[in-house]
């Protein structure tokens, strides 16, 4: 069945350009799938593997420095304890610091998004406090206190030492 050139190009949703570009293709190099021009090329802002292990080392550094492990892994993650930085920190001024090291060691520094992507997928226990996160294993142990508290008296005894506990800790903080 023979039908029109513009029956064709309705049919099959093409433009006379495409249509010419695929008519020059067979031409020259016969009926074979047509390639991209970039294919087999890496990007210019592509990762490299020093990239990502220059920021592994640099948050596995802060961690170690700054952090605040935790005695054991919670269930359902790899056996790795997590460690907190403090509430203070935040990721953007952990990248500016990474940033200005990388500059001072002549080293590529990745941007934001791609750090925040290594880091969440390298390094998904080394995490930043919440202001809400408390890491203190006393007053963990004490809330468990309060929940279990059958009594009343119970549980106003357990809610004021937490009370005096977490009055404790922020002092200590503020010096």
């Amino acid at each position: 069945m023979v039908v029109c050139r513009q029956t064709f190009l309705l049919l099959y949703c093409l433009s006379v350009d495409k249509l010419k570009a695929l008519q020059k293709h067979v031409r020259e190099k016969g009926v074979v799938p047509r390639v991209h021009g970039n294919t087999g090329r890496k990007p210019a802002h592509a990762i490299s593997y020093d990239d990502v292990l220059c920021v592994v080392r640099f948050i596995q550094n802060t961690s170690n420095e700054r952090g605040i492990p935790q005695p054991a892994a919670p269930r359902g993650i790899d056996n790795f304890p997590l460690v907190y930085l403090s509430a203070e920190t935040t990721k953007l001024a952990l990248h500016e610091e990474y940033s200005t090291t990388c500059t001072n060691q002549q080293v590529r520094a990745l941007r934001l998004t791609a750090f925040k992507d290594v880091w969440r997928t390298c390094l998904p226990h080394v995490r930043i406090a919440s202001p809400r996160d408390d890491v203190c294993a006393t007053c963990e142990k004490m809330r468990h206190g309060v929940m279990d508290a059958i009594t009343e008296e119970e549980k106003l005894l357990a809610v004021d030492a937490l009370k005096t506990h977490i009055l404790q800790a922020q002092r200590v903080n503020k010096i």
